[in-house]
């Protein structure tokens, strides 16, 4: 059995209240052994609630302690995710939860720079349009062309995890390592991308992003944050596992 303890963030977990009653249930029953306690964090990330974050583990102690004197064994704890880890290191227990760390991001820059990218996402083009002056691309009409202009459709969209904020020149894909601004609105399945100064062909592979840099662009402008960003890939997205 593992137990979870609500120490600040009150999302799951049980009370310190509740101890009494768990011990006394664990000790009715010769069929439950606690294998783990542990908590997490509400802020880790932010070093202005470094007076929360510390509460927070001095109360999982607090409850730890509590456990080991009616218990007679020693669960394993844990209550440090990557975050945690980076700012609160004396606090790592038994083990650590590394979540966003394996994704190769940390707190900031610095962090994120000491760590592998994981994840590329990459398409090919579909179709390509050569339009004239007036001619409009997409849902509403958002992009209208001043100039002859080359545009090439991408089978990827918001039904992938794009976001549509993404749309109307604010994105930008790369075609044969040249960046091709989003045109028009993103769509269900795919988006259309100007290609006119860039020299491709339909079936070439599009890279939608393939660094952290590209993946946190992405996120800012989308105004969400990179957790986000990855995890919103639909499952329809082919994977592919490297090692």
């Amino acid at each position: 059995m593992h137990l979870k303890f609500n120490t600040g963030l009150n999302r799951l977990g049980f009370w310190h209240t509740d101890i009494p009653k768990i011990l006394t249930n664990i000790k009715e029953t010769n069929n439950i052994k606690v294998q783990s306690l542990f908590s997490h964090l509400a802020a880790s990330e932010d070093l202005n609630e470094n007076n929360f974050n510390n509460n927070q583990i001095n109360n999982f102690t607090a409850i730890v302690q509590h456990f080991y004197k009616h218990l007679g064994y020693e669960p394993i704890l844990h209550i440090l995710n990557t975050s945690g880890v980076i700012n609160y290191p004396k606090a790592q227990f038994d083990m650590v939860r590394i979540g966003i760390g394996l994704y190769g991001f940390g707190n900031d820059d610095n962090e994120t720079a000491q760590l592998k990218n994981t994840h590329n996402l990459k398409s090919i083009i579909s179709q390509i349009h050569k339009i004239e002056p007036g001619d409009t691309v997409g849902y509403n009409r958002a992009f209208i062309a001043k100039k002859a202009t080359k545009t090439a459709t991408i089978p990827v969209g918001h039904a992938d995890g794009l976001s549509r904020k993404l749309g109307n020149k604010k994105g930008f894909v790369l075609i044969n390592n040249q960046k091709a601004e989003i045109v028009g609105n993103v769509c269900m399945d795919m988006i259309m991308v100007n290609v006119t100064k860039i020299n491709c062909k339909e079936g070439d592979e599009v890279t939608l992003f393939n660094s952290q840099k590209m993946i946190q662009n992405i996120s800012d402008i989308s105004e969400t944050i990179v957790y986000e960003t990855l995890t919103a890939i639909s499952p329809r997205v082919k994977k592919i596992l490297k090692k």
